[in-house]
């Protein structure tokens, strides 16, 4: 099951029996402040979400699509990959066996599904997840909390 709500805000994607929704605008809020042009040349990382220029190779390929990084500094298509790899991410940690949750998504998206499917032989501690990644994690869960 796909469900994408107005503007993009939330996605869910339902895989391995287990169903999770991401903001995407908690995302957006952590990744960028919601700048459209912010920019990390030292990771390759651009846009609202970030989008990693593996990332965006990823997306070109598989939608014979010839985005470029430029493209990614325009919001509706820096959003529409980033909910198009939230979905991706799911997918893999099916095809890994690895507990679809906001934990394992969300540290995939910030440290990378290789990076997590490692941790996830390792036990799936949450303390064992490099502090960057816990901290973003901890970013998502205050932005997302009911008031």
């Amino acid at each position: 099951m796909l469900v994408v709500a107005t503007a993009w805000m939330m996605f869910s994607f339902s895989a391995a029996h287990a169903e999770t929704t991401i903001d995407l605008q908690a995302i957006k809020t952590i990744e960028s402040g919601g700048d459209p042009h912010a920019a990390n040349v030292a990771s390759g990382c651009y846009g609202l979400y970030q989008i990693s220029e593996i990332c965006l190779k990823d997306y070109n390929e598989l939608h014979s699509s010839h985005y470029t990084i430029k493209d990614l500094f325009r919001p509706a298509i820096n959003e529409m990959i980033a909910a198009w790899y939230f979905g991706r991410i799911k997918q893999m940690l099916a095809s890994y066996g690895i507990p679809i949750n906001p934990t394992t998504v969300l540290a995939s998206y910030n440290w990378g599904i290789g990076h997590v499917a490692a941790w996830a032989e390792k036990g799936m501690m949450f303390e064992e997840l490099p502090l960057e990644t816990r901290r973003y994690i901890e970013k998502y869960h205050a932005l997302t909390r009911p008031v």
